[in-house]
Order: C-alpha cells, then structure tokens, then sequence
C-alpha cells in the first residue's frame, strides 16, 4: 500500500497539536484500522478505510476522526494563524465533499486548524445541517476556538438546536493537563506560588476583549504594558478601576528575568486558548473556576497559599437544594474564585426572564474575599457574566455590614463598616480606644452559600466565627448553607457551647457528611449544615434531615480525582427530596440504614454533636450474612491455627 509522505515541515507544529488536543479531549488517537476502539486516522493512515480511500484517493487531510461506523469528521491545518479560512475551506471542500459523494459514509464535522507553536491556534468547527455547514456557535453568537471534545461531537451530532448550558464540559483531564502545564511554566519563570492567581487573572481579562497580544513580541516591557492596557480597559468597562493594582502583571526587578517573565505570559496565554476560555467564559459555565479549581489542587502550593476552592458539583449541589431564585439576595463571606456565586446566577438564569436575570446579577449577588489575589480571580469570573460591577468587595468580612440600599432605583444592599472605633477611659481614667461592633441594621441578604476557610492551625479563625458572622447579615427567615470540618460539629469545649447556642437562635435543617476524599489532596473530613435563620430549633416538633453522602460520582485515579459514571453519586439522589425537606419539614421520607434518615434532635445528647453519624441508623445484617460471617471468622481460626501451629503448641508446652 502507498503512503503519503510525512507532513510539510512548515505544518508539523499543527499536527502535533491536533494529535495532542484530540487526546486530551477525550478521543482515543489510535488508529480505527489498527486499534481496537481507535478513533483517529492521522494522515495517510485514512487509506487503511477502503471507502475513505475510494474517494480521498490519496488527498489526505491532517487527521480525519471516526465518530461512528458512517459518520466522520476532517481537520485541515496551515501554519499561519491568518490561513484559518483557507484550512476550512480545503476541510469542507477538499475533504468532506469528496467523502460524502459516498453513499455508505459521511463527513458531518469538520475544522480548520491555523497556527503554530509560536504564535498560537485558531481553531473553526463547523457542522453538517440540513445539507449546509453552520459555524459551531457559543452563546451570543460567539465561535467555539478550540476542537470538540467526544462528548460535544455526540452532543451536537444529536441535538438540531442546542444550547450550551446543556453541551457537555470539557473532559476533567483537559483542565487537569491545562493546571499542571501553566503551573509548570509559572514555576519555571520563577512566578511566586501566591501571586499564580492575580497572573491567571490578568491574563484571562487581557483575553476577554478579543483584541490581539503580539505573541512575536521580544521586548517584555512592551508586551506587559499592552496586557496591561487590555486588563485597564475591561475594568474601566465595569467600573472597577480600584481592582487594578490586584490584576495588573508586575515585571520581575531585575532585566534577568525578564525573558522567563515574557515566555511565561505567551506560553500561558497559548495554553488558556486551549481551553477557549475567553469564549467559553460568556456561555455562561464557570470554566475559569473550573481550570483555577485544578490549578491550585494539582498544581504547587495550593495549601501554602491556604485555599481550598469548593467543587463545582457541591456549588451547584447546594445552590439547586436552596432553590435560589431571582428575587434572593445571595451573599458569600468568604467568596475565593465566586463558585457559589457563580453557581447560583447559572441556576437563576435557567429559570428566569432576561429582565430578573439582569437586575439578579447587578443587585442580587453579594461576595468578600480577603486574599486580593483570589478576589481578583473572583471578579473575573463575574465579569465575564456582566456581573460583579458593584458587590464584590475585597478585605475581612468581619469589618463588614451588608445594609439594604437603592441603587439605580433597584433594591440592593451596600457595603458599610462594622467596627466603629470608640473612647473609653480605662480604670486609671486614662483614655483608650477600642473597637465596637455595629449590628447589621437593615439585613436584606436572604440565602448565604459558603465554604470559610478551615482553621487548619492553631491560631485560625474558626468556622464557627464565620457562620455567626454570616447569620448575622441575613433576615430572620433566610436559609444558611456552609461546608465545615466535621470537627466543628462535635468537638467540646468552646464548640458544643456554640453549637447550642446555635440552635437556641436558629432552627437546624439538614447535615450531610460529603465524602470523605472530596477536597484532595487536602485531607479533612467534611460536612455540608443546612440552617434556617432567626427561629429557636424545637426538640420536640423539628424534622433534621441527615445524610452520609460518602459517593458522589467521582473516583481517584493516577492521584487525581475525577468522575466515573460507573460510581454511585449519593448526592444526586438525595437532591429532590432534599429540596422539597427544606421548603416542608413534615414530608414523609423513606430512611434508609447507614444512608438517611428523618429525625428529632436528642435533647438528652448534652454534647450537642451535629452530625448523621450520631442519628442514621446501623444496617442489621441478615441471617444469611450473620452466617456468612460466622463460617468466615472460623475459616479465619483454622487458617490461623494451621500456620502457627508449631508455634502455639511451643507456647502450651
């Protein structure tokens, strides 16, 4: 059989990276001829397909992908990025119109691939419909600039309209491969561990504008100021000038590092666009905390820096239980990247009108974080939903008020102080100061979602604090939700005083212990409380709903935790009835040993302990198990006697 030459040198940067993407997106680029479960033809090897063959003859694209045993996708290259047209004009009219003069198979997919290694990728994906080609499309209009991954190409390939709060994610390994490569660059360019997240965001802001980054830019202090004059303009855009100096890219002082500092700006950039992250971003999905979620779990220093970012699935887990909906005032206290900020404006916006939507994001979502690096992060990501302009606000949640305001003739809420710094004079009568708290007067926050920081050492906050903090910003009637080390929910002392006085102002909903590797490589055992505000919890007429959700459809694998549909995911069969629980605790639900169950609070337990472990029935094994285990435990006995048998006869003598 004859087989075309290798790729054209000026193309083999191209090639490399559509093997490469297409391998991280999920398809198995092995070839279909060869390889059992092959997905992938690269060049020529599309001869070993005799209907390919028959009309291809030997035009061969960079790579033609199998979809189904009829159904195929063509991707085309050329190496310079401004050739993007051109590669997917020779895609549809070299390749696929060849291939779908057969009348056994057909090319429903295709792309154009422009770049190289230097200057970075274009990517166009258009797709069959009709008997025509349409762009695949973002939200608003917006080109998908990266290939699809196997669950997008099914998706579309299904769906005659879709919409892409529906289309799958990318695959988990994608951003996992996209965090360690960029942390891998950043550490190389000498980039300090806690200022990653301020250069991830600033980049991704100098992305969001579409305006292009010389990446043949030799000279660092050019290159830096036009990021930086990208990042000034999208924050004059959204009125949040005073986030600059937290988002702006600082060269290293000495000319040294001045070329690692520059290859780590393009490099990085090269690698987000893999991601599309700029165009996926205004879809509306969280990718930016997606990727950063990654970035700080797999990458270096993620417990130097002491974040522990919250999983996508627990925001939408506990926004979807709370039911948030656009006439709620969501407040987060200890806000990171915006994940359950985020979580809760998706959640709003499939259900309300673009009206409630636009008035929800301006004046309903409420964030403080303390780390300016990671606020800088969370801003980003509210920017890219038109969101955040004027309630995120950086600094201790604890020197802050949350009052009812108007603004724009919308109710809203504002931020205010509140520690007011007062003189007393001390028993000696010499004057002093100190600081009083001022109470949160016109509370308007009604649904608070947050993970407070852990106090992993001694000497840190404790969650504890943070929850008061936080009930005390919200109207009586609001519903609390925070992740908190299971410690927090049993420990004595200082905690089981909290823990009643808790329930003495406040009426306990539901407790779910999550599982218990859900924030690795970090290692704490955690639960999820569920508290409504400003009632006293009755003992005697209180339903708790408690769960141990101890799977939630993810598995490790190669020390990186990722989902599995062949796991059981406990919280999203608890979800619904959870849901319903919290609006009525009088529901007639099922309990099911070791598992859930409805229940009162035992006012005899004086350690106050809030957890389902102390609630959820044991399973009662069955006569069948019960023997079961008895022959076991005598097998057990006679392997033992067996093999120690010289031994024990040595001892009796």
């Amino acid at each position: 059989m004859t087989h075309l030459n290798k790729p054209k040198n000026s193309e083999v940067d191209a090639y490399t990276y559509i093997k490469e993407e297409l391998e991280k997106l999920g398809w198995v680029v092995k070839n279909p001829a060869r390889v059992a479960g092959g997905e992938v033809y690269k060049q020529n090897e599309a001869l070993y397909n005799k209907e390919l063959k028959k009309f291809l003859i030997r035009d061969m694209p960079e790579a033609v992908v199998k979809l189904s045993d009829d159904e195929f996708w063509a991707i085309e290259s050329k190496r310079d990025r401004d050739n993007i047209d051109q590669a997917l004009d020779e895609a549809k009219n070299q390749y696929a119109k060849k291939i779908n003069q057969s009348k056994k198979v057909r090319c429903v997919l295709i792309s154009g691939v422009a770049g190289n290694d230097t200057d970075g990728y274009k990517v166009r994906n258009q797709y069959l419909k009709n008997g025509k080609w349409e762009d695949v499309l973002l939200e608003k209009g917006k080109i998908k600039n990266i290939l699809l991954s196997k669950k997008q190409a099914q998706y579309i390939l299904k769906h005659d309209t879709f919409d892409w709060q529906e289309v799958p994610d990318l695959p988990e390994e994608k951003y996992i491969d996209s965090a360690l490569e960029i942390n891998e660059i950043l550490h190389n360019a000498g980039i300090n561990k806690n200022k990653r997240a301020r250069f991830i965001a600033g980049l991704v802001l100098s992305m969001s504008d579409n305006s292009p980054i010389n990446l043949r830019e030799d000279d660092t202090t050019t290159l830096v100021e036009s990021v930086n004059s990208l990042i000034k303009k999208k924050l004059r855009e959204v009125k949040k000038d005073n986030f600059y100096p937290f988002l702006k890219l600082d060269p290293p002082p000495s000319a040294e590092n001045h070329i690692k500092f520059r290859d780590a700006i393009k490099e990085t950039i090269k690698e987000l666009k893999t991601l599309d992250i700029e165009n996926a971003m205004a879809s509306g999905k969280d990718i930016l905390g997606e990727f950063y979620e990654k970035f700080l779990k797999y990458g270096n220093g993620a417990k130097e820096i002491g974040i522990v970012l919250t999983p996508r699935h627990i925001t939408e887990f506990a926004v979807d239980a709370l039911d948030v909906n656009h006439n709620d005032y969501v407040f987060d206290p200890t806000c990171g990247t915006g994940g359950f900020l985020v979580s809760s404006f998706d959640y709003v916006k499939k259900k309300a009108s673009n009206k409630q939507v636009d008035k929800f994001k301006n004046y309903n979502l409420f964030g403080i974080e303390q780390d300016d690096e990671v606020v800088a992060l969370a801003l980003v990501n509210m920017i890219f939903r038109g969101d955040g302009r004027n309630n995120m606000s950086e600094g201790n949640c604890f020197q802050k008020n949350i009052e009812q305001a108007t603004k724009e003739g919308n109710q809203s809420g504002e931020f205010l102080k509140r520690l007011q710094e007062v003189e007393y004079k001390d028993s000696k009568g010499k004057k002093q100061k100190k600081f009083d708290v001022l109470n949160c007067q016109n509370p308007i926050i009604t649904k608070v979602l947050m993970n407070p920081p852990f106090a992993l050492k001694k000497g840190d906050e404790k969650e504890r604090h943070f929850i008061d903090y936080a009930l005390s910003q919200m109207q009586d009637g609001g519903i609390f939700f925070a992740i908190v080390p299971i410690s927090a929910m049993v420990e004595g002392g200082e905690g089981k005083n909290w823990r009643k006085e808790l329930l003495e102002d406040n009426t306990l909903l539901s407790v779910i212990t999550f599982p218990e590797d859900l924030f690795y490589p970090v290692s704490v055992g955690t639960i999820g409380v569920f508290v409504k505000k400003g009632a006293p919890h009755s003992f005697e007429n209180q339903n708790v709903y408690f769960a141990r959700t101890i799977t939630d459809g993810f598995r490790k694998k190669k020390g990186k935790r990722v989902t599995d549909k062949r796991e059981r995911n406990q919280l999203k069969e608890i979800k619904e009835e959870l849901k319903s629980f919290i609006v009525n605790q009088n529901l007639k639900i099922k309990n099911v040993s070791e598992f859930k169950k409805v229940c009162k609070l035992d006012r005899e337990d004086k350690n106050y302990e809030l957890v389902p472990e102390a609630y959820i029935d044991s399973k009662i094994p069955t006569h069948k198990e019960i023997e079961e285990g008895i022959e076991e435990m005598i097998r057990e006995s006679v392997a033992f006697k067996i093999k120690f048998y010289n031994r024990l006869n040595q001892n009796e003598n």
